[in-house]
């Protein structure tokens, strides 16, 4: 039986290496380029030891995709508990998100809808983030940093749709991910702050600025 417990923990330990090694690869070279190979060979193990956990490119990316989306959304959660004020909290998401951008091939977002399980699974996730979104407007209502006179569905659709526009028009080609996510910051959260929203805003955008 311990062998057992054994082999499992290792296989389990040996997945979460390869989600590790893996999604560095796809996001610094795009999704095309990584073969399985250079998964393998950068881990020291044969491919054959990674088709045994993972059926082909695209369930590896799956998990990989899951992965990387939970990892952030407990650093921000970790985050959150040593946070009372929630515009830190959007400070320290929005960090998170432009470090990310700025790091990452924009082949690997481009080439990440071309398979019909990523594109699913995007869906859930937004799904599942807008209703995490909600709650955490509400209490930014609550708490008195954002107006309780907007429809927050509406700006969440227009917030979406500028993304997918920078993406779709390639945006980035032109202006830095800074000088966009500033920009987002403007347009986007200052209408939405009350008078004490926008003084704590103001604080994030010095901060943003000066942050290289």
């Amino acid at each position: 039986m311990r062998q057992i417990g054994n082999t499992t923990a290792y296989r389990e330990s040996l997945r979460q290496k390869i989600l590790e090694t893996a999604m560095p690869l796809f996001k610094k070279k795009g999704v095309r380029a990584v073969k399985m190979d250079d998964i393998a060979n950068q881990l020291g193990i044969s491919k054959r030891t990674l088709y045994e956990l993972y059926n082909d490119k695209e369930d590896l990316l799956v998990e990989c995709v899951k992965y990387d989306s939970d990892k952030g959304m407990q650093k921000i959660t970790e985050y959150a508990r040593m946070q009372e004020n929630e515009m830190n909290i959007i400070t320290y998401a929005l960090k998170l998100k432009l470090d990310d951008l700025t790091d990452t091939n924009m082949l690997y977002f481009a080439e990440l809808h071309k398979y019909s399980k990523i594109v699913a699974l995007l869906q859930e996730d937004r799904e599942r983030q807008r209703e995490n979104t909600s709650k955490f407007i509400q209490k930014c209502i609550e708490h008195g940093y954002f107006r309780d006179d907007l429809n927050y569905d509406i700006v969440d659709c227009m917030s979406d749709a500028a993304i997918d526009y920078v993406m779709r028009e390639k945006i980035y080609q032109k202006y830095s991910w800074k000088e966009i996510v500033y920009t987002f910051i403007i347009l986007h959260l200052r209408g939405c702050c009350t008078e004490k929203g926008f003084k704590c805003l103001e604080e994030i955008v010095e901060e943003f600025i000066n942050n290289d």
